[in-house]
């Protein structure tokens, strides 16, 4: 019995389990048919995804002559990529471009004296001051602000000094007053110099070996000489003759309002009153400055521009003043002048046009509320003499009024300076000279000048002896100057300048990176909140300003702060408590310095966003300590230590600022100590000349980067180094990029064309079909692809409305084949003909009803597009969006399909399989009911066989 399974019957002997699964097997034939049936199905599914997946990569290359604007492509060749390099947009002026590479940008570095040590000894600094953006009392006069802003017309000049000797100096590439000045100071072959003297340029002669007299003239060709207003020969011979130059600081028409003002410009607001004149008869002129816009025939229109010029202004106020007043510019051309025409008791008053704004003051016209009984308001100066900037900027705008100056030499020789009202209502460089002059006048060997940061001025004596150096008196204590000292050097404080006015745009903030965007929360000292979102629609600082006085909730007030130079935040709440001011997005808070909380302790609670930053030091501090405090104030400027190896002192702090070019140049006060720093770089910006290879007659450029955006429309030219040659760069069309688009759109639909093949084909030898064979989906996609490609674009006409016209045509088996020398042709030729040919898509809107009957319309339900133009690469990728759309696609709803059926033969099969498990529990029981019954007979059998016995 021990080879008898469990299969096998042990009454009968038979081998029911095999038998069974005989029996079910004849039955289960037609589930292996499904079954088979579900992988045929299975290979379909994969083969529909797969053609799906080309036909999808068929639609992106066909989009791309659209979307990526294939046809527009441009490229941009340089003749020195040493000197420069570019890149082209979409958008690029094809074209040749000459450019000479004059200077790269460069990074403001100051470098210190020595140190023995960085590490041990304390330097005896209690702070160091950094401000970035403005500051400086002195400036470099730009040649574009000169003559009226009418600019300098560059080129070269010769110069003959006493001795009979020439040079020609070449100011083709000079940008300002400085470049000037150091191209005739560095000349050879003469011996001058050149200063600025005011509003002119002083050149000097310095050759003791001659009697011949100073000129100075055009070199052939040029007026730059003329230009700079220094044409001419001295009034005498020999040494120390001197040319005085004409005044070629001075405002015209043209000068940008901009400009005005050390650069802080005039406040200008849209839509209101800017300036309020009352005229002696009694009248009120309300002047607008602003932009008007009026409502012609429903559509807002603009019928008056913001005044951006001196010329502008001038025209509104007298067109809008009615001929009761008359605005000019003043005899010396350094301001205006504003006459009253009327006859009257009163006085002319010119005032601002609400208590917010600036724009009377900014204009320089200004009146007390008494106004002017003569009827003329001879207004303030506008600009700064040459590489100067105004007294009336100092102390935060406030200006100067003192008037008593006494100085002290250290020969006890002792000036009294009575300083007149224009002395203290001109340029710095003016003051300068009107003390000096008095000084000189009275034997004084005192003079003044600026002091080591370049934000004050500076008292000093040179020659010696036994008394102090010194200055008193309330002029004294305005100019920063006030007191005494042994060394002959009085150090000047800072005399707060003014940078930062209503009209300065924000854009220049922060180092020239602007504020951004954002939202704050102010909490003032009530708990009140504001939340304040900060918007690219705010210009400048008067937009800034009235926006965040105008916002409900917390009760502040923002205006310029007292030095001029950042906003202050004031709490008006009344109450004891700590104003915040903190970002909830972005940095707005911080870039404006404005960032954090005051509880009034100073006795006013307010935020002042100053970008004079200062690093509080103890006298202790090692230059590395030094360091460390500078870089984690967020100053803009990086610290370090540099060790030149030079005797006993070779630990020096190097300062650089964080911003490169002139937007990152800043100022560093380190009080009464002297750190001897001296400037390595100033931080200049980039500059290239556009145009010609001769920079005098280029168009200037400069940068405050290395590359130069939409100089070239749509070109970005990155500068390397610099030149003494022109370098052209040459725009063209792209026509390897669009070639390339053609390349990819040919081999994708090539690739589609091998899946179809791939999927519906018989091989005659094998005897085998593939998935897809004879599929009549397939067959009405490979129609219409051949249709598409060969039918013309819908709505283009002109030269091309064929593929096959442009290089396009239909090969072997039906694939595209391209010839790129035609096409190359077909471009030349017209290429927005064939640009058209390929991507034209101008779709018309929908309109939200139809009409179904004659006056009768229901909701248009259609999302379908409607076209008037479509290219063939853009019909073609509709069709296949059509094919391909998760939502309603072709063969998206032929693969739905698909799995229904795959799903139906899963579930017959499943019946199946249901119904052979119940046969073989069925035939089971009836073998093993068998096996009782025999069992049962056996056992009677045995019974009855021993009862035989």
């Amino acid at each position: 019995m021990g080879g008898i399974t469990s299969g096998v019957g042990l009454f009968s002997g038979i081998n029911s389990a095999q038998l069974i699964d005989q029996l079910l097997s004849l039955e289960a034939r037609p589930k292996q048919t499904i079954q088979r049936r579900v992988v045929g199905l299975q290979q379909q599914r994969a083969a529909y995804l797969d053609i799906n997946s080309t036909l999808l990569a068929l639609k992106t290359a066909a989009s791309r002559f659209r979307t990526a604007d294939s046809f527009q492509a441009s490229k941009a060749e340089s003749s020195d990529t040493a000197v420069l390099t570019a890149s082209a947009s979409s958008t690029a002026a094809a074209g040749s471009y000459s450019f000479l590479v004059k200077r790269l940008v460069t990074t403001q570095q100051q470098l210190s004296r020595g140190f023995t040590d960085a590490t041990s000894s304390g330097l005896g600094l209690t702070s160091l001051t950094f401000e970035t953006g403005g500051g400086r009392l002195d400036s470099d006069t730009q040649l574009s602000e000169l003559n009226g802003g009418t600019g300098v017309e560059r080129g070269k000049i010769v110069i003959t000094d006493a001795s009979g000797s020439s040079a020609t100096v070449d100011l083709s590439t000079a940008v300002t007053v400085g470049d000037v000045l150091e191209a005739i100071n560095t000349a050879s072959g003469v011996r001058v110099s050149a200063t600025v003297d005011g509003d002119s340029i002083k050149i000097t002669d310095r050759n003791d070996a001659g009697s011949g007299r100073l000129t100075v003239a055009n070199a052939s060709g040029y007026n730059t000489a003329a230009s700079l207003g220094i044409a001419g020969a001295a009034g005498t011979a020999g040494f120390g003759q001197s040319i005085t130059g004409a005044r070629v600081r001075t405002l015209s028409g043209a000068t940008a309002l901009a400009t005005l003002n050390d650069g802080t410009g005039v406040n200008i607001r849209d839509g209101s009153t800017d300036l309020l004149i009352q005229t002696r008869d009694g009248s009120t002129l309300n002047i607008e400055l602003g932009q008007k816009t009026e409502t012609v025939n429903g559509v807002n229109t603009v019928t008056r521009t913001r005044a951006t010029s001196l010329q502008d202004v001038l025209n509104y106020i007298n067109t809008q003043g009615g001929g009761k007043v008359t605005a000019a510019l003043n005899a010396d051309r350094t301001g205006l002048v504003l006459t009253d025409n009327t006859v009257g008791g009163g006085n002319l008053v010119v005032a601002n046009g609400s208590a917010d704004r600036s724009t009377a003051q900014d204009l320089g016209i200004a009146t007390g509320p008494g106004g002017e009984a003569d009827g003329v308001v001879d207004g303030r100066r506008l600009i700064a003499s040459l590489n100067s900037t105004l007294t009336r900027g100092l102390a935060g705008g406030s200006g100067l009024s003192d008037t008593a100056l006494t100085i002290v030499d250290r020969s006890g020789n002792d000036t009294a300076i009575t300083l007149s009202a224009g002395a203290l209502s001109g340029s710095v460089s003016d003051l300068i000279k009107t003390i000096n002059d008095q000084l000189a006048a009275d034997g004084s060997n005192a003079r003044v000048g600026l002091n080591r940061a370049g934000n004050g001025l500076s008292l000093e004596d040179t020659a010696g002896g036994g008394t102090a150096l010194s200055a008193s008196g309330a002029a004294a204590t305005a100019l920063g100057l006030s007191g005494s000292s042994t060394t002959g050097q009085i150090n000047g404080t800072n005399l707060q300048s003014k940078w930062i006015g209503r009209a300065t745009e924000l854009s220049r903030l922060n180092g020239g990176k602007g504020i951004g965007t954002g939202t704050i929360r102010i909490t003032d000292a009530s708990g009140a909140v504001s939340t304040i979102s900060i918007t690219e629609s705010l210009k400048n600082v008067d937009d800034l300003l009235k926006f965040l006085n105008a916002a409900p909730g917390s009760s502040i007030s923002a205006e310029i702060n007292s030095t001029g130079d950042g906003i202050v935040i004031r709490d008006d709440s009344g109450v004891s408590g700590t104003l915040k001011i903190e970002d909830v997005s972005g940095t707005v808070a911080k870039n404006l310095n404005i960032a954090g909380s005051d509880d009034g302790d100073g006795g006013v609670t307010e935020l002042n966003g100053s970008y004079e930053k200062t690093v509080a030091l103890s006298a202790t501090d090692t230059l590395n300590a030094v360091v460390n405090k500078i870089n984690a104030a967020g100053a803009g400027v990086s610290a370090s230590v540099i060790r030149d190896g030079a005797g006993a002192a070779p630990f020096r702090l190097s300062l650089t600022s964080q911003r490169s070019g002139s937007v990152g140049r800043f100022t560093v006060d380190s009080g009464s100590v002297d750190l001897g720093l001296s400037r390595l770089s100033r931080g200049d910006d980039a500059v290239a000349f556009y145009g010609s290879g001769d920079p005098a007659r280029a168009v200037l450029l400069t940068s405050s980067s290395n590359t130069l955006d939409n100089v070239v429309q749509g070109v970005t030219i990155d500068l390397k180094t610099t030149s003494d040659t022109a370098v052209n760069l040459v725009v063209s069309r792209d026509t390897e990029a669009v070639e390339k688009s053609v390349t990819d759109f040919v081999a994708a639909y090539n690739a589609v064309i091998d899946k179809l093949d791939r999927y519906d084909s018989y091989d005659t030898e094998s005897q085998q079909a593939t998935a897809l064979f004879g599929d009549s989906t397939i067959g009405s996609l490979r129609s219409t692809l051949s249709r598409y490609v060969q039918s013309g674009p819908d709505g283009v006409t002109g030269r091309y409305t064929r593929l096959f016209q442009v290089g396009v045509t239909i090969g072997a088996e039906g694939k595209l084949e391209f010839d790129r020398d035609d096409f190359r042709t077909a471009l030349e030729n017209d290429p927005e003909g064939v640009k058209a040919l390929f991507s034209a898509r101008d779709a018309v809107a929908r309109e939200s009803t139809v009409e179904i009957r004659p006056g009768i319309r229901v909701n248009n339900t259609s999302t379908a597009t409607q076209f008037t133009r479509l290219g063939v690469a853009e019909k073609l990728a509709e069709m296949v969006s059509g094919m391909t759309s998760s939502v309603d696609g072709t063969l998206t709803r032929r693969g739905r399909t698909i799995d229904t059926q795959i799903e139906a033969q899963n579930d017959r099969v499943a019946a199946i399989d249901v119904k052979l498990a119940s046969k073989r529990a069925r035939l089971e029981k009836q073998f093993a009911d068998m096996e009782k019954a025999i069992a049962s007979l056996q056992s009677q059998s045995s019974a009855l066989g021993s009862l035989s016995r």
